[in-house]
């Protein structure tokens, strides 16, 4: 018989003997209870049972394994013995007796042929010796008496020598963390929490000094305005903010994002001003931290960082663009807006010229990073390089056609007439060397990509975009078919917006009096999820229209699910895609208008160049980045901070108007120094959480 295991660093355990094994996987190892209540199994082995016990034993051959779980917990002195089986542990059968005996009763329910057995004490794993060892080192040396059993004097002994400990310790740590001298630095710290307080509640300084008006304790405006340049100063050496002129232009053919007119016009106003913080001087401020959290180990010196752009619409005439970087390796705060560091931000249009010409110092400056690294702390740090965006900015960037062109595809040369060829097989097959060499080596492309450092495989799709423009085509191709059947009347249009409202969805339809089209509200990314969840297709198309065009919307949706799920493998997502996409273009049988008719889905014009994607590049791409998994690539953290941005910074605080408004600072820089102060309190630990100080006496007493 043999144990193999690495435990307790690896929770598996695997037993081994002639003709039979098992494996163990320990969730909770337990205890042995006191002498007087330890009960053994029966000789000859005589095994020790744990209380608190709960494990998931294996065993079987692969064609008919079988997996339980098994619980020992103590009651009134005596073992209970469980186990859960099922495809969830939703069945259990319990003993009071012993281990086998609960194995039997697990057998009787479980199997139907006569006689099949399996020893409780393997089923449980009681005979494991490695948990033996755990458990021992776990006892307590001595049991310790309940305190309504002890008497006068040993409580008295007890408080007494309890009472000594407390006041040694008190006397020697007292002073390492508090003394008259440390008021104004406890004050400052103060002043500092409240600072970041106001920037994380986007808090302006008129309703700050309303609140201090009525709450006379809250440290006063002026010092908050003084502390606050204080910071901004500081960071000022360690990280410098530039402003560069650029060459923009405004766009009139863009959608808004922003209906506010006040801040478009604020932003219209500094068209042709830009801010910049170099990308160096960010990660030299950033690596120590990530090292001391262990995010970042400095014995393997590689630093993954993520390159990632948005425009954002103000109105109809501008964009608001942010270039920004992030740290891959800070996996689990990718999902959180201040995790992306803006390097550049500008507002005009989101087009290559604009793009190319603020773009040039920090494209300089990244092909250095990943051709020379960078030297922080005496330690050379090498960099692997990662682009991620919506398709507009990622076809600018790289100096290609758009979505709508017939060479669409930044990865692979397949066209629009291509794209209901379900047999064709397309892989990235473009090389980003080759577009150096030649910007118009594929079909579509016409200029030098900007980011020419980094891979073409590198270049990854959103997958939130995946899914907002699919989905996007899919509510439009629904509503087109009511069109085309004459039922797009004010009565489908109310049951549309009643069951919008049913599933918390805010919704209307309106008509253009120019052109007498009809336009509806444009959805958010959550309310897109909850259509292609729960909205009832069958009020507005018939039963069985509507169970076929809602299965391929209940499919898509689950590919959007397994698709952010790094546990689910490449070759199976790859499968489902495309038999999803072979849904999508079911075709029609039979005859028009005759009794037989069965009416298809879509034909390959109504494709986009997303659909594509998600069937034939997402899997390559979840095979290529497995360790981060696609959703460390998605783009909503960066979308909610450039909308943050915008809705509040450019809210009556664009000040550079010409006069004595001059000297004043652009709103882009009171974004950049409000993302300095952002690394200042990270970095700091500045607390949010503030307690005055109190005042303790001390009385000594002779014990």
């Amino acid at each position: 018989m043999e144990e193999v295991h690495n435990y307790p660093f690896d929770p598996v355990i695997k037993f081994k003997q002639p003709g039979r094994s098992f494996s163990y996987k320990i969730i909770k190892e337990g205890t042995y209870p006191n002498k007087s209540s330890l009960v053994y199994t029966l000789p000859p082995n005589k095994y020790r049972i744990p209380d608190n016990y709960v494990v998931e034993t294996t065993w079987g051959r692969s064609t008919n394994q079988c997996t339980v779980q098994c619980i020992i917990n103590y009651n009134d002195s005596k073992p209970i013995f469980q186990v859960w089986f099922g495809k969830c542990f939703e069945y259990r059968v319990s003993s009071v007796k012993t281990a086998t005996d609960a194995s039997n009763l697990f057998h009787k329910h479980y199997t139907s042929q006569k006689g099949t057995k399996t020893s409780g004490i393997y089923l449980f794993g009681l005979q494991l010796k490695i948990l033996d060892k755990v458990r021992d080192k776990k006892r307590c040396a001595h049991v310790l008496k309940q305190i309504n059993q002890c008497g006068n004097s040993t409580l008295t002994r007890c408080a007494t020598s309890i009472g000594k400990q407390l006041l040694t310790e008190f006397n020697e740590k007292v002073p390492k963390f508090y003394n008259v001298e440390e008021i104004p630095v406890l004050e400052n710290i103060q002043i500092e929490s409240v600072v970041r307080a106001l920037d994380e509640g986007n808090i302006s300084r008129n309703p700050y000094r309303r609140l201090c008006a009525i709450e006379s304790h809250l440290p006063r405006e002026g010092a908050v305005s003084k502390e606050r340049q204080r910071i901004n100063k500081e960071m000022a050496q360690l990280i410098p903010i530039s402003i560069v002129d650029i060459n923009a232009q405004v766009d009139l053919s863009e959608d808004e994002d922003i209906e506010d007119e006040a801040i478009a016009q604020e932003i219209i106003d500094a068209v042709g001003k830009g801010g910049h913080r170099n990308i160096k001087d960010i990660l030299r401020y950033l690596v120590p931290d990530l090292i001391q959290k262990r995010i970042l180990n400095p014995h393997h010196p590689v630093i993954n960082l993520r390159i990632s752009g948005d425009g954002h619409n103000v109105g109809r005439k501008i964009k608001h663009v942010m270039i920004t970087m992030a740290i891959l390796d800070d996996k689990d705060t990718l999902h959180k807006p201040n995790s992306y560091h803006t390097i550049i931000l500008y507002p005009g249009c989101e087009n290559y010229d604009s793009l190319s010409n603020i773009m040039a110092p920090f494209c300089h400056d990244l092909r250095n990073l990943k051709e020379q690294g960078l030297v922080i702390n005496n330690i050379k740090w090498n960099f692997q390089l990662y682009f991620s965006s919506d398709w507009k900015f990622l076809a600018t960037c790289l100096g290609f056609n758009g979505a709508h062109s017939k060479n669409f595809c930044p990865w692979c040369t397949i066209s629009k007439s291509q794209q209901g060829d379900l047999s064709k097989e397309w892989i990235i097959s473009k090389n980003i060397n080759k577009l150096i060499e030649k910007n118009n080596y594929y079909e579509g492309h016409s200029r030098k990509p900007l980011f020419d450092m980094i891979p073409l495989n590198h270049w990854i799709p959103d997958e939130l975009h995946v899914m907002l423009r699919i989905t996007d085509r899919l509510w439009s191709l629904l509503i087109a078919e009511l069109m085309e059947q004459g039922f797009f009347n004010d009565i489908a249009r109310k049951i549309i917006i009643d069951e919008m409202k049913k599933i918390k969805i805010n919704f209307q339809f309106w008509q253009d009096q120019g052109s007498k089209a009809w336009n509806y509200t444009s959805l958010m990314g959550n309310d897109k999820v909850k259509v292609l969840q729960f909205f009832d297709l069958t009020k507005i198309l018939s039963m069985r229209r509507a169970t076929i065009v809602r299965d391929l919307w209940n499919k898509f949706y689950e590919l959007y699910i397994k698709m952010k799920d790094p546990t689910v493998k490449a070759e199976d997502f790859k499968n489902d895609a495309k038999n999803w996409l072979t849904l999508f273009l079911t075709p029609s049988e039979g005859i028009p208008n005759t009794q037989g008719f069965k009416k298809g889905l879509y034909q390959p014009d109504n494709m986009t160049p997303y659909i594509h994607v998600l069937v034939h590049h997402i899997s390559e791409f979840m095979t290529i980045h497995q360790k981060w998994g696609l959703k460390a690539f998605s783009c909503s953290g960066i979308e909610k901070k450039n909308h943050e941005q915008v809705s509040y910074f450019f809210r009556k605080t664009m000040k550079d108007g010409g006069g004595k408004k001059k000297s004043q600072s652009l709103a882009i820089v009171e974004i950049l120094q409000h993302e300095n102060r952002n690394l200042f309190y990270n970095h700091n630990n500045i607390p949010l959480n503030y307690q005055n100080p109190k005042t303790i006496h001390i009385k000594t007493q002779n014990i």
